[in-house]
């Protein structure tokens, strides 16, 4: 299966985009920030010819057995084409293969329908609810 995306390690321009993507308001209401990282690893998400920066992906507060996975799609004209499931497929196999990670999860708006869907493509299943600086979130899990 050949992939849409690659990720690659961030450079200083694709931090500047994603700070352009951080402040805008429907990408805000579909990926709030809540809770605190103590670690993490970044990607950027690169269109796999090369040519465009179009998103971020991560996996933080991760220990030897586990991480939380966060990934945003801020370019618009990348969105409901599958880049974000082929990133979030990248960022699995980075973490269970390179990591050695036993378990990934995340946190997600109830609303935020288009990523749940995503993470169920990716091998995803719900595992329960999270209340948290004032929202609440589904969580889900993949396991090795």
């Amino acid at each position: 299966m050949e992939l849409k995306v690659k990720l690659q390690e961030p450079t200083m321009m694709d931090a500047m985009r994603e700070t352009m993507w951080y402040v805008d308001p429907e990408i805000q209401s579909l990926d709030v920030a809540a809770g605190v990282v103590h670690n993490s690893k970044w990607f950027s998400i690169i269109t796999a010819d090369g040519d465009h920066h179009i998103g971020a992906c991560t996996l933080y507060n991760y220990d030897a057995h586990e991480a939380q996975l966060g990934i945003r799609i801020g370019d618009r004209g990348y969105w409901n084409l599958g880049y974000g499931t082929d990133a979030t497929l990248l960022l699995l196999q980075y973490g269970f293969e390179v990591m050695g990670l036993q378990r990934i999860w995340l946190k997600v708006l109830p609303e935020n329908i288009r990523a749940i869907r995503c993470y169920e493509k990716c091998g995803f299943t719900r595992v329960g609810k999270l209340a948290l600086d004032g929202y609440e979130f589904v969580t889900m899990e993949k396991r090795r």
